[in-house]
C-alpha cells in the first residue's frame, strides 16, 4: 500500500500531497497518509469528506495514520490552501536573521554536525517568534539542495512566511542551480544589505 508521509510538514503541504495521491490512485485503490499535526489531520479529514472519499484514522504515539480508499471524486478544482487552518498560531517574526555558512553545525564529527544542523532548522519551526529571514552562503547553500534532509524544513519555514535567501555565487560554485527549488538567489551586496538591516544575527 502506498504511504504518503507528511510528518514534519505544515499546511498546505500535507493537503497538496493528499490531493496528488488521490488524483493518481485508481478507483478502489487504498493508500495511507501519515501526519504528526492535529491541525493537518483535521484539514485533510475535511478535504476527504468534502470529496466523498472514505477513510479511517488511527493514532499511535502522536502519529495519525489515515487509510484512504479512492472512490468517485472530483477534487481537481479544489484548492488545498482553502482547507488550511493556521497551525502555527503566532506567525510573527523577530528582529533576527539566521545565517548558515556551512552544511554542518559545530566543529566535531561531520556526520554529527549534519544531524545537528538539520535538527536545528527543524526546531526553528517551533519557535514562538520565527526568524525575520534566513540566509545561506558558502557550503551552507547545500542545505537547500533537494537531496538534503534539511530542504523540506527550509521549504516549510518559507511557507510559514520566513524569507529565504541563497548566495548566488555559492550556488553556482557548487553547481546547485537546478537542485535548489526554495528561496531566492541573491548577490553578496544584497546579502550584506539584509544582514545590516537586522538587529541580531544567529549563526549556528
Amino acid at each position: 500500500m502506498k504511504i504518503i508521509d507528511t510528518r514534519g510538514q505544515v499546511c498546505p503541504a500535507p493537503l497538496i500531497a493528499t490531493k496528488r495521491a488521490l488524483k493518481d490512485a485508481g478507483n478502489g485503490d487504498l493508500f495511507q497518509v501519515f501526519t504528526d499535526s492535529h491541525s493537518s489531520l483535521n484539514n485533510i479529514s475535511r478535504f476527504l469528506k468534502d470529496n466523498h472519499t472514505s477513510f479511517t484514522v488511527r493514532e499511535t504515539e502522536g502519529i495519525w495514520k489515515l487509510e484512504v480508499k479512492k472512490e468517485f471524486t472530483n477534487s481537481s478544482a479544489v484548492n488545498p490552501e482553502d482547507y488550511c487552518i493556521n497551525q502555527v498560531p503566532h506567525f510573527s517574526k523577530g528582529d533576527f536573521i539566521v545565517a548558515f555558512s556551512s552544511d554542518t553545525m559545530g566543529d566535531g564529527e561531520r556526520e554529527l554536525g549534519q544531524i545537528l544542523i538539520v535538527n536545528f532548522i527543524k526546531a526553528l519551526k517551533d519557535l514562538d517568534v520565527l526568524p525575520g529571514k534566513m540566509i545561506f552562503y558558502n557550503s551552507g547553500v547545500k542545505l537547500g539542495s533537494h537531496d538534503s534532509p534539511a530542504a523540506i524544513h527550509i521549504g516549510d519555514l518559507e511557507k510559514m512566511g520566513v524569507p529565504v535567501f541563497f548566495c548566488s555565487t555559492c550556488v553556482e560554485y557548487y553547481s546547485l542551480e537546478s537542485k535548489i527549488s526554495v528561496g531566492t538567489f541573491g548577490n553578496m551586496y544584497e546579502l550584506v544589505e539584509l544582514m545590516a538591516s537586522t538587529g541580531n544575527i544567529i549563526k549556528p
